[in-house]
C-alpha cells in the first residue's frame, strides 16, 4: 500500500493479497454468491476450474462469513489477526470447505495475480491536490481521518464506500481522472 499525508491525515491504496484470493477463488468455482458490494468477475477473467476434492457447494454456503472477515481484514480493522486467506487462521478454520478450496487453489492465485499484476501503469492518485484542494476550500486544515482503499483488479468501473475510511475500487476507475478525483474529493470532504 502507499501511504501519503502529513501527521493529520492518511490515505493508503492498494491491492489486498486476502480480497484478491478471495475473488480468484469466487471466479475459478464459479461461485453464485453475493459480494457487498457487488463486485464483477476479474480482469482479465479466469477459467472455471473446479479441483479434484474441493466442495464447490459447501464453499458457496460459507463464502459470505468468509467475505465479511476478508473485508475487515483488507479495510485494516483486524490487522492482529491472520489473513482470512491462510488456511490455518481462524476464519477458514470454520470453514473447511472453503479452507480446501483456498488451499488447492492458492498456487494458481498467485501465478494469476503476478502475471496480471504487472499489466498497465500503477494507478497514482491525487491525494495531496484533493487534500490541498478541500483545505482550501474548507478554509483550514483537514481533522486527522485515515482512509484505506482498496484496488481491486475486476472488470468495470467500481467505487464503493465500505465504511466511513474504507473504499473499494476497481483499476480502471482510478485509471480514470474524471471520475477518480471527484469520488476522493467527495469522501475526503465528508472526512476533513
Amino acid at each position: 500500500m502507499r501511504f501519503a499525508g502529513r501527521e493529520s491525515w492518511q490515505v493508503s491504496h492498494g491491492s489486498s493479497f486476502t480480497m484478491d484470493t478471495a475473488l480468484f477463488v469466487r471466479d475459478t468455482l464459479a461461485l453464485s454468491v453475493e459480494t457487498v458490494p457487488e463486485l464483477p468477475g476479474l480482469d482479465p477473467p479466469v477459467p472455471v476450474f473446479v479441483p479434484p476434492g474441493v466442495d464447490r457447494a459447501g464453499a458457496a454456503e460459507e463464502w459470505l462469513g468468509w467475505w465479511a472477515d476478508v473485508l475487515d481484514h483488507a479495510r485494516g480493522d483486524r490487522s492482529d489477526v491472520p489473513s482470512p486467506a491462510d488456511p490455518a487462521a481462524r476464519s477458514l478454520a470454520v470453514r473447511p470447505a472453503l479452507r480446501g478450496a483456498v488451499e488447492a487453489l492458492m498456487t494458481p492465485a498467485s501465478q494469476y495475480w503476478t502475471r496480471t499484476s504487472g499489466t498497465g501503469h500503477p494507478t497514482a492518485l491525487p491525494v495531496g491536490e484533493v487534500v490541498r484542494g478541500v483545505e482550501s476550500r474548507l478554509g483550514r486544515q483537514a481533522r486527522p481521518f485515515r482512509l484505506v482503499i482498496t484496488v481491486v483488479g475486476v472488470q468495470g468501473l467500481v467505487w464503493e464506500r465500505m465504511t466511513d475510511s474504507h473504499v473499494i475500487a476497481s483499476r480502471r476507475f482510478l485509471d480514470d481522472p474524471a471520475r477518480c478525483a471527484p469520488a476522493l474529493r467527495a469522501v475526503v470532504e465528508s472526512l476533513a
